[in-house]
């Protein structure tokens, strides 16, 4: 499989081309483009959520403790306000449940290379990329949703290069590894269910948002 740094500027090369065409296409402001390249860029990263621990592990709970809170930040200032005491509870809660809590939880329930190296697993992150810039406007998380969903292929695609060996110095031979990122179902029959089923969740939110009436 594709190492750390391969994919975080795999993330960041897609990041920045969907920034770049959206900008071009739809006129996007600067910060929307900015938001869209940085997002982008960490979705590169996501399907690694299932590592082993180390720095890459870490880093990318950091980057999500952040990203996360930032996107839901405008639905939680309309329920509780935006006092100073909120903001200090609101982002340290945010990021001591992220990074000891969910991480611990992802850990002990998943193996790498399992369902969340997955096409259902890159879908899931899309639609939830979808619902948190859907506040903004519809071309917004669309696109912010495309973004996610990008990365997490480019993911994909990169540790499908790298289960490959050339024999001979030129005939690619596949590994074991080899077919194992772009999958419909990991080994583990209860992690493949909860997927689908926060897939199911996640495409009735995007319904119930007036997605289709976008379209009429």
């Amino acid at each position: 499989m594709a190492g750390f740094k391969t994919h975080l500027a795999g993330g960041i090369a897609s990041g920045m081309g969907l920034s770049f065409i959206s900008y071009s296409v739809t006129g996007l402001s600067a910060m929307q483009t900015g938001a869209i390249f940085v997002v982008g860029s960490a979705a590169g990263l996501l399907p690694d959520l299932d590592s082993d621990t180390g720095k890459p592990l870490a880093f990318l709970f950091q980057l999500v403790s952040i990203l996360v809170p930032s996107l839901l930040f405008t639905k939680a200032t309309r329920q509780f306000g935006s006092s100073p005491e909120f903001l200090v509870c609101y982002f340290t809660l945010s990021y001591l449940l992220i990074n000891y809590v969910v991480c611990a939880i992802i850990k002990k329930l998943t193996v790498h290379r399992g369902i969340m190296h997955s096409l259902p697993f890159a879908l899931l992150c899309g639609g939830i990329g979808y619902l948190l810039f859907a506040p903004s406007s519809r071309d917004m998380a669309l696109i912010g949703g495309s973004a996610v969903l990008v990365g997490c292929l480019v993911h994909l695609l990169l540790d499908e290069f790298s289960s490959f060996e050339l024999k001979l110095g030129f005939i690619p031979f596949p590994k074991r590894s080899s077919g194992t990122a772009f999958k419909l179902v990991s080994d583990s029959i209860p992690a493949t269910v909860f997927v689908y089923l926060l897939l199911v969740v996640v495409v009735m939110a995007i319904i119930a948002t007036g997605f289709f009436s976008w379209f009429a």
